[in-house]
């Protein structure tokens, strides 16, 4: 096919979008990758100033953005160099998803891959970017610092991606974001988030959809390319307001969630997680223990390592991970022809690097199973049970330390979504994060001393 035969259905399938808001020629002959009917639904009608999706997670919100960056820098071809897009969102392995959706695609599509990006169109430094051969340019960027790596320039299309935990949101949308978008008249700025609460991102959406936007939720089982019996299977022991949020999309109210209005008060994202320390600082350590769900990815041993040099304690360092308890059973199974895998640490082993390094005191869920870890860390440990009245007690303490400013965090995603569901009957919600963080949260004090049980007594 000729370069013009080729520019020719570009041509026709775009002017497709802008008459009759039809996508399909779009997604078939240009990308050669088709959208379900609630995506379509959402790239045909997304077409204000301001629009605002809201599915439940795996709904595939990558592919309608990276498609809208792709549909607007064809539509820009001839303005080359002067035609800016940008992707936002709060941490940049976040936004990157989108880059990566974005060159995926273009490789994949018959009508784009032999020329719309060369060996030199990605870059990452000083920012992530893509450089289209006509000059046009797509950014990855972060809301930290309240966004000023954006001040300044002019985009003509800008996606907002899982922004519904962004503490500055309305700031954001308001003196950085909308001012950007003033050079081209057909401009537009997305929102993209599944909910977390009735937060700044539930005003933004009210606000936009006052002003005229297109708003849409939408439920993870209208993406039929993802595995609906696994949807059923969470669903089945996942609560209301979990599935109404995670998996329906929906706004709920989250006044009963203990640390739902804590989120905006622990994190700040003009922090960043650490790899090392800094000599001479004082350190905790806080764990929770996965209890034995092999496989489970939701079931963790998850870590944090506080810095209390000053206060506030910052959260410095987090680990995740599926490991046998201890270096014996590690010898075990490497020892056991029978299991086909060989492991290279253990929760010991890493509990006890991350001490050595640090000099960290080390506070340990020894709750149950945990008895069994915390014997052979005793030396180095201090027991957290949350067994009988004492969980209610280290829980309000947790909660105390966020309330008086005690910790800070930079954003950690995980946490953050723990947070916006976890309540006291918390059976059936992951809270491996959480409960890490509020084990370590022990070594931090309040002005009045709080008892915790252990198992020791």
């Amino acid at each position: 096919m000729s370069n013009f035969d080729t520019m020719g259905i570009i041509a026709f399938c775009l002017k497709q979008i802008d008459e009759k808001n039809d996508w399909k020629p779009f997604d078939d002959l240009v990308l050669g990758h088709y959208s379900h009917d609630s995506q379509l639904r959402w790239l045909s009608k997304s077409i204000y100033r301001e629009n605002v999706l809201h599915p439940g997670n795996g709904w595939g919100k990558t592919d309608v953005i990276a498609k809208k960056h792709l549909k607007f820098v064809l539509l820009h071809l001839l303005d080359s160099h002067k035609y800016k897009t940008l992707n936002v969102a709060i941490t940049s392995e976040q936004s990157e998803l989108v880059m990566e959706r974005i060159i995926d695609l273009v490789k994949n599509a018959p009508l784009l891959k032999s020329w719309l990006l060369d060996k030199n169109s990605v870059t990452k430094f000083p920012y992530p970017k893509i450089k289209y051969t006509n000059g046009a340019i797509t950014e990855f960027k972060t809301t930290k610092r309240k966004g000023e790596s954006i001040e300044g320039k002019e985009y003509g299309y800008i996606s907002a991606d899982e922004v519904a935990l962004e503490m500055h949101l309305e700031f954001l949308r308001d003196k950085i974001l909308l001012p950007r978008i003033r050079k081209f008249k057909d401009s537009q700025i997305d929102f993209m988030a599944t909910p977390k609460g009735m937060n700044a991102y539930f005003r933004v959406k009210v606000d936009v959809e006052r002003k005229g936007g297109y708003i849409q939720g939408g439920s993870s089982y209208e993406n039929p390319h993802i595995d609906h019996t696994l949807l059923d299977y969470q669903c089945s022991t996942w609560s209301l307001a979990k599935v109404n949020q995670i998996i329906k999309g929906k706004f709920i109210d989250t006044a009963e969630m203990m640390f739902a209005s804590r989120v905006s008060k622990l994190f700040d994202t003009n922090l960043v997680l650490l790899d090392g320390i800094d000599k001479g600082n004082k350190y905790l350590e806080g764990w929770d223990l996965a209890r034995g769900r092999k496989g489970s990815i939701s079931d963790q041993t998850v870590g944090f390592r506080f810095d209390i040099t000053k206060s506030p304690a910052i959260i410095t360092k987090r680990w995740g991970f599926q490991l046998p308890w201890t270096e014996k059973g590690r010898e075990n199974i490497n020892a056991d022809e029978r299991i086909n895998k060989i492991e290279k640490s253990s929760i010991e082993r890493e509990i006890r690097t991350g001490q050595y390094e640090s000099n960290s005191q080390v506070y340990l869920d020894s709750t149950g199973v945990g008895d069994t870890l915390y014997e052979m860390l005793m030396d180095i440990a201090k027991p957290i049970d949350f067994r009988g009245g004492n969980k209610d007690v280290i829980l309000d303490h947790a909660q105390a330390v966020i309330d008086a400013g005690l910790l800070k965090s930079p954003f950690i995603p995980e946490l953050a979504d723990e947070m916006t569901v976890y309540q006291r009957a918390d059976n059936n919600l992951d809270t491996d994060n959480l409960m890490a963080m509020v084990v370590a949260c022990q070594g931090i004090p309040l002005n009045r001393k709080i008892k915790y049980g252990t198992s020791d007594g």
